[in-house]
């Protein structure tokens, strides 16, 4: 391979790899977020079987009004807890999805750079060659009218 082709196949694989690590970070998200709501669903069944315990031991309407409410409070609390927690997941995932696209635009920069620069030096080496072969082929006209002069 020539030299911009192994150039142009290292970009190809670093924007491979570069997706593959963001597919990865979005995955790890949603295990996250995932493993939150598991949490959330264990702590809520441990709740409802203690307060349904609380319930039923309730011998009186006072009892059982003071049992519900605080149940009543507890399922709130656990409700704002979980979307607090939910909202905390969401904004950390987006932060690290932001600095994915940071990286991202920097590699992208990085690539455009390099293209350019490997563009640049084609074009150069394209003119130069171009030029000796103009210049080679005028030798060749030029070598052979004298050669005509001559005879003339």
């Amino acid at each position: 391979m020539t030299q911009p082709q192994i150039e142009m196949f290292d970009l190809y694989r670093v924007g491979l790899r570069t997706a593959a690590d963001t597919l990865k970070a979005s995955l790890e998200s949603a295990e996250r977020l995932q493993n939150q709501q598991l949490v959330a669903i264990r702590t809520a069944i441990v709740e409802q079987a203690k307060s349904a315990g609380e319930l039923g031991s309730a011998r009186t309407l006072d009892e059982l009004l003071s049992a519900q409410t605080k149940f009543a409070g507890a399922q709130l609390e656990r409700a704002i807890g979980y979307w607090g927690e939910l909202c905390k997941v969401a904004g950390e995932n987006q932060l690290a999805a932001i600095g994915q696209m940071q990286a991202q635009i920097a590699q992208a920069g990085h690539w455009f750079s390099e293209t350019y620069a490997l563009t640049a030096r084609a074009t150069e080496e394209a003119a130069r060659f171009a030029a000796a072969a103009t210049a080679n082929a005028g030798v060749r006209q030029g070598g052979g009218k004298q050669e005509q002069r001559k005879s003339a």
